[in-house]
């Protein structure tokens, strides 16, 4: 059904020969795949500005996909020991057994990104739920700009760090994956990828009135209090992070400021703890650059995919609307 849409596209060009890029991706990678499915990054790039709610309840369906695969396999897991402690160490499936067991973990999701532009929202993470009061939330949601006169809403949600403002002019990419498909790869070194694909990212892109001109906006990421991508040696941050991981499956991610009314970040950040800290974005920096939300979210995919030693990349360029007739079409298939 997306078939109007769909717009997939190579990781690699395709004159790169495989031992090319395979020697390519040692060089960058953090780890790699460890079975099928996580051999490939899907993409699914929102390219209509929707509510922050309806990303987040995008992201759970893909979340809980996930999951539910989980489940199933320790199933199978649980059986075959049943059946080794049966039958002894010497007990075989017979052929239609082993392609139903096949067949299953075939089924397996591949990694996604979701990426989004939202509507303006302010959002909380675990630190805050029990310590911020109504008064401030009421604050925040009362909070408007001299160039936007929309009023933000704010949500409580599971991830770490503190409060974020996601809104027009901002990329925010959720990375949906199971760390166990992985070699080596715990949450830290997620936020690792996380942040090196977003300082690459950054530092990749390119005038959208010349290609070839680099736009060399140099970026770091910073520990302790100060964690996100900041400008290199200022004190001007671009970019925020923070996952949350349940039984090894990750979500929430990351947001990078490409073009938003800054006035919403530079008025609550004096209030976050970290009250010489400036918020700035690609615009700020490099204005006349002509770079926007979807820009940013083909260039930091693209290098998450690297950092993660995947080889395939398939992009996919959706709508709400696209994700609601999803859902009518499952639920009509399932009540037939």
């Amino acid at each position: 059904m997306f078939s109007s849409r769909i717009c997939v596209r190579p990781f690699v060009e395709p004159c790169l020969r495989l031992n090319q890029l395979q020697k390519y991706l040692s060089s960058v990678a953090l780890t790699r795949p460890k079975n099928e499915s996580a051999k490939l990054l899907r993409h699914l790039q929102f390219t209509e500005r929707i509510p922050f709610q309806d990303g987040l309840e995008i992201q759970e369906k893909f979340v809980r996909a996930q999951l539910d695969m989980k489940k199933l396999e320790r199933k199978i897991q649980d059986k075959m020991q049943e059946i080794g402690d049966e039958h002894g160490p010497n007990a075989i499936l017979n052929e239609n057994e082993k392609k139903i067991i096949d067949y299953i973990l075939m089924m397996k999701p591949n990694p996604i990104v979701l990426t989004f532009e939202f509507e303006p929202t302010f959002t909380g993470g675990k630190r805050i739920k029990k310590t911020i009061t109504k008064e401030q939330i009421e604050r925040f949601e009362t909070f408007t700009t001299s160039g936007n006169h929309i009023k933000p809403k704010f949500v409580l949600v599971e991830r770490g760090g503190q409060i974020t403002f996601h809104g027009p002019g901002q990329m925010v990419a959720y990375v949906i994956l199971d760390l166990q498909s992985f070699k080596n790869l715990r949450a830290r070194d997620l936020v690792c990828i996380l942040e090196k694909s977003m300082v690459r990212g950054l530092s990749m892109l390119k005038n959208n009135q010349d290609d070839s001109a680099a736009l060399s906006l140099l970026t770091e990421s910073r520990t302790g209090s100060e964690t996100g991508i900041w400008i290199k040696n200022t004190n001007k941050k671009i970019g925020s992070l923070g996952i949350n991981v349940r039984r090894s499956v990750t979500s929430h991610g990351v947001c990078i400021n490409v073009e938003p009314d800054l006035a919403y970040l530079n008025n609550f950040r004096k209030c976050s703890g970290l009250p010489n800290c400036e918020a700035t974005s690609i615009n700020d920096q490099l204005p006349g650059s002509n770079i926007n939300v979807q820009d940013m979210a083909i260039a930091f995919t693209k290098e998450l995919a690297k950092h993660l030693g995947i080889e395939r990349l398939e992009r996919i360029q959706m709508t709400l609307e696209d994700m609601n007739l999803d859902n009518e079409q499952l639920e009509n298939n399932d009540s037939k």
